[in-house]
């Protein structure tokens, strides 16, 4: 029997229905695993609390939301590197496996082991002392006090790469050029690419162009001029 787990996003899911679903359709077929947030909706005394220490032990995670929905989830995991089976309540849905009309087709499939796993690449985000991990993005955005542009000095393995004025940049993963850098002119990245993207933002000039780089390079970024605000996955981390 496999181990599942359960997160759900109540603001896309009202009143849960469709959690609630997913787990009448699970009952009896797998050992459940539910998040804290809908842990009230257990059935019975052998649902188990999902938590960031067990879930590298389960099979695969099911996630009712949006794309943002999985971001938040695989934070709250620690980025764990079980599989995520997400069932999409909004709009886009680029990260998930099913809608809403036709998850119990797809998630019947997963649990008979029909199934392909699709690697996704993180970014890891330094600053003095600070570490974070990002699925789809790091943006340097000017602080918003700020007048004019900031002036960004981009070095990728210690050698300078590029000089820009502009509102900003963007480090993104193939996952994360279908977010941010997608509205701001970027190339959309098929997530079985390995490769990171940098993206100005507004730059004030006519010759820049988004960049796609080589997995595993080091991305080095120096603010000039300016001050900034750091944002992971869409979330602020600090200012710069």
């Amino acid at each position: 029997m496999k181990k599942i787990g359960i997160m759900s996003n109540p603001i896309k899911d009202i009143g849960l229905e469709y959690t609630k679903d997913v787990l009448s359709f699970l009952d009896k077929r797998a050992e459940i695993y539910l998040e804290d947030e809908i842990f009230h909706l257990k059935k019975s005394e052998n649902i188990k609390l999902l938590t960031p220490d067990n879930a590298d032990t389960l099979d695969f995670i099911v996630i009712l939301g949006g794309d943002g929905t999985i971001l938040d989830a695989y934070k709250s995991l620690d980025f764990t590197t079980t599989p995520v089976f997400g069932i999409n309540l909004g709009k886009l849905g680029f990260l998930t496996c099913a809608d809403k009309s036709e998850w119990q087709y797809y998630l019947n499939l997963a649990l008979k082991g029909e199934y392909i796993i699709e690697n996704r690449s993180l970014l890891e985000m330094k600053h003095s002392d600070r570490v974070s991990v990002s699925l789809n993005d790091v943006v340097i955005f000017k602080d918003n006090d700020q007048d004019g542009a900031i002036n960004l000095l981009v070095y990728v393995n210690n050698v300078l790469l590029a000089e820009y004025d502009a509102d900003g940049i963007i480090i993104a993963t193939p996952t994360g050029s279908t977010a941010y850098s997608l509205s701001a002119g970027g190339p959309i990245i098929s997530p079985k690419s390995e490769a990171l993207l940098l993206n100005p933002i507004r730059p004030h000039t006519l010759s820049n162009r988004p960049i796609v780089l080589a997995p595993g390079e080091k991305i080095s970024i120096m603010i000039k001029r300016g001050k900034a605000t750091v944002r992971c996955d869409g979330k602020k981390c600090m200012d710069i």
